[in-house]
């Protein structure tokens, strides 16, 4: 395996998923072990010692103590370990309503880390990790890609690269990297690099007019429109504001996976929205949000951004499924807003 090669990284992580159910996962079969507050010694000198998920995986990041507000605070870490000590896979109970799997398979010089999200009959892939260890053992780099590669077929990818050292019992981070490339023909350029233990700087940040560019939505948004008639004036729009490199446009529709769980919260999402940054470091985020006249029909569920641009975003949209689920359906309200996060 050639770690500095895109396309094989990719290759690894599709041949993964492809022959790999996580649903029929084999990690089962091993002893399982819970993280509670008196934990077995394994699973402590595991979790005491790990810093940057090198030792139990990048699913548990941020999750050893959680409370979501509004959310029951129920998560909870389950171990699985092979007879010789070595993970076979950690699942992790969000709230109580999202299982979060990563699931190990151990090569020669390094091992992989398939993370997957589950809910009800849901299934998303999330990142996929490559760990490279020493001949100690101790993983010295991590590389992580985001797992949908393997359904969207991105023109762009971003590769996390994590570099670590020892000192004594300390793990040091040496560095940490995301390296986004582009697809040329059968390999891929490298178009940008980001360090990301460096200080952000918000010098070179565009502050743009988003509430002027949301009158200007109100505006061109007609009470008779059809939908893909307002997808179509929410681009049009969108794109004659100022351009900046911090803009990220996304999509979001389709019968909603957490209404049950949110006070208020819609049964079906159709959203299109900017986000731009503000003058304090927060993001305005303007919006069109569209409801429908629904009973208890699924519109399939779906969620994209920006990554190969607006344009290709648009085209996405408008072959989407749940775009053509939701086009020929009566429109109840149809809402433009910034928001401020």
């Amino acid at each position: 395996m050639d770690f500095n090669n895109v396309s094989e990284l990719l290759n690894g992580m599709k041949e993964y998923y492809d022959s790999h159910d996580i649903r029929k996962s084999d990690i089962f079969q091993y002893e399982s072990l819970r993280l509670s507050r008196n934990p077995d010694p394994r699973i402590k000198e595991l979790v005491d010692k790990d810093k940057y998920g090198e030792y139990i995986g990048r699913c548990t990041r941020g999750w050893l103590s959680s409370d979501t507000p509004g959310m029951p605070s129920v998560n909870r870490l389950t171990f699985y370990l092979m007879p010789d000590g070595r993970l076979a896979g950690v699942w992790n109970c969000i709230n109580g309503m999202i299982d979060a799997y990563e699931i190990f398979d151990y090569h020669d010089g390094y091992y992989t880390g398939a993370m997957y999200n589950i809910m009800g009959s849901m299934e998303n892939h999330m990142n996929f990790a490559y760990y490279i260890v020493n001949d100690e053992g101790k993983v010295t780099e991590m590389l992580s890609i985001y797992g949908g590669m393997v359904v969207i077929d991105s023109e762009n990818v971003t590769v996390t690269r994590t570099v670590l050292g020892y000192e004594g019992d300390e793990t040091i981070l040496k560095s940490s990297t995301d390296y986004r490339y582009k697809r040329t023909g059968d390999g891929f350029k490298l178009v940008k690099e980001t360090d990301n233990t460096a200080e952000p700087s918000y010098e070179d940040r565009v502050i743009d007019n988003q509430k002027g560019l949301c009158k200007e939505l109100k505006k061109a948004v007609k009470k008779c429109s059809t939908l893909e008639e307002l997808v179509d004036t929410f681009f049009d729009t969108i794109k004659t504001a100022e351009e900046n490199p911090e803009e990220e446009v996304s999509y979001t529709a389709g019968t909603n996976p957490y209404a049950a769980f949110v006070p208020g919260g819609s049964e079906c999402i159709f959203n299109l929205m900017r986000w731009t940054p503000t003058e304090d470091d927060e993001y305005y985020q303007l919006q069109l949000n569209v409801t429908f006249d629904l009973k208890d029909e699924e519109i399939p569920y779906e969620s994209m951004n920006d990554v190969d641009g607006v344009d290709a975003l648009w085209d996405a949209v408008l072959h989407s499924e749940s775009f053509n689920a939701l086009k020929d359906k009566k429109i109840k309200k149809v809402v433009v807003e910034v928001v401020e996060t």
